[in-house]
């Protein structure tokens, strides 16, 4: 059964959107789905600024990329629709959709309010929560997040499924959804919700391992990493701006590497230090660089999920992370890999409260040669917990489970018979060449396509290699 998914490549970072968390993750979702499911084709929406790169970075087989005039967010923070583009692109004509999927819930209500009321389509929308922000701005109008909220909720509530990245984030939402949503409408939010953490790619990160490790006379200074975006909710500017520093005074044996992958910009007398190596590193090497450190700094408590801690922790990086948010959950598969004390061990060199993380770095400092080991055996379970092989059946089965929900057409529809006996004559029939058989158009009729496409299937099979719907009748044998 050929699916055919719509989606969106929403981005952030506009100086360097190679490196945006959500962008990451959606091509390294169509990726692996691709590999694991031959019967699936992919329509991407892509902003203009992107095309070229993702031309590179997504098979060109089964995957249509449709370039539209889409303008960055800022940090995470917008979003954008653009109904005329996604109309004069994507020729619904030749096109068709089974399911809707998309990143960023807040742009589910403006998809399906076009796709199932001004195309006529009756589609099932799978979104998906990477980062959910309930922080109340640092500003005198302190209620100006609100909308936001508001936003992605109702976007969550009009959807057939949402994907989560964790148990922690599912209540940090339904805790929102209670307070601005009817009883009913949580209720029924709650139901949809399914947990699917983002995974990263361990195998990769496993391939680029150094083949053997210099050895030098000389001891050098142990190696941290700070690999997130440089702003205020991640913690690193707090880590940056204060708690290095006054560990550097008490203690000068060791550097940390900034990646900064979103470039943005900070004041440079804060970069500009002995212990700091500062650079936004191009994904090729960046798996390289994650071997060179010992310890991955994590300060983040909000219900985001980590990849990039966890690519770095897959490289044998001790991480050092707060416990007040979702690392204890994030982590509790990868201990129950482990041999017996690992948990202890953790919590005792990794778990922090906010207090604490200047201490916690110094004790992994002292005895980082004594965790050599404990490292390995972190970096292979982390590697068989979050890598995609592990979890991509589980996705596939949300986008197959979502359109089960779209009701099938009644084979005695006067319509639907029509249609039968087209096919039946010609044997192979566009979607094109059908409508206009018909005469149809949207608002023209009372019922939706997508009911007809999913009858269709007991009669007839498309390619998914093609990315027009072309229709070949089955043959007696085929359909029995």
């Amino acid at each position: 059964m050929t699916l055919r998914i719509l989606t969106q490549l929403n981005f952030s970072a506009g100086e360097n959107p190679d490196a945006d968390s959500g962008l990451r993750f959606t091509v390294r979702l169509l990726r692996e789905l691709h590999r694991a499911d031959h019967t699936l084709h992919f329509y991407v929406l892509t902003p203009e600024k992107l095309a070229g790169a993702c031309r590179c970075l997504l098979p060109r087989a089964r995957i249509t990329l449709i370039p539209l005039d889409l303008p960055p967010r800022i940090h995470g923070g917008d979003f954008a629709f653009n109904p005329g583009q996604l109309y004069s692109r994507f020729d619904f004509r030749k096109y068709d959709i089974d399911v809707l999927f998309l990143n960023q819930p807040e742009t589910a209500t403006a998809f399906l309010n076009f796709l199932n009321r001004q195309t006529f389509h009756l589609l099932p929308a799978v979104t998906y929560v990477h980062w959910f922000d309930t922080r109340r701005p640092s500003t005198p109008k302190h209620r100006t997040h609100h909308p936001a909220l508001l936003g992605a909720l109702s976007g969550m509530a009009a959807s057939t499924f949402v994907g989560c990245n964790s148990i922690h984030g599912r209540a940090r939402i339904l805790e929102q959804a209670t307070r601005w949503l009817s009883s009913q409408t949580a209720s029924e939010l709650e139901k949809k919700i399914r947990v699917l953490p983002p995974p990263v790619s361990a195998r990769e990160i496993a391939k680029a391992k150094p083949l053997r490790r210099v050895r030098r006379r000389r001891r050098l200074p142990s190696t941290m990493l700070v690999n997130h975006r440089l702003l205020k909710y991640t913690g690193v500017r707090q880590l940056i701006e204060h708690v290095l520093p006054e560990l550097w005074i008490v203690r000068k044996d060791f550097r940390v590497i900034i990646t900064n992958p979103s470039r943005v910009r900070l004041p440079r007398k804060l970069l500009t230090v002995p212990w700091a190596r500062h650079r936004t590193l191009p994904a090729g090497e960046y798996p390289r660089r994650l071997w060179d450190a010992a310890i991955v700094l994590a300060p983040h408590r909000g219900t985001h999920w980590s990849m990039s801690t966890l690519e770095a922790v897959c490289a044998e990086c001790l991480p050092i992370c707060n416990r007040e948010g979702f690392f204890p959950e994030m982590f509790a598969p990868v201990l129950e890999r482990m041999p017996e004390g690992s948990a202890a061990r953790f919590d005792k060199y990794c778990l922090y409260y906010r207090q604490q993380l200047k201490a916690k770095i110094v004790q992994a400092l002292g005895e980082l040669d004594t965790l050599s080991e404990f490292r390995s055996q972190l970096a292979r379970a982390t590697r068989a917990t979050y890598d995609w092989s592990c979890w991509t059946r589980s996705w596939l089965q949300c986008f197959y489970d979502a359109y089960a929900s779209v009701p099938t057409m009644s084979p005695v529809n006067p319509s639907m018979l029509r249609i039968v006996a087209l096919l039946t004559e010609r044997r192979i029939l566009s979607k094109h060449e059908l409508l206009r058989e018909l005469r149809w158009a949207p608002k023209t009729r009372t019922l939706a396509w997508t009911a007809f496409r999913k009858a269709l299937r007991a009669v007839s099979r498309d390619d998914p290699k093609r990315p027009e719907l072309i229709l070949e009748a089955l043959d007696g044998s085929e359909e029995s």
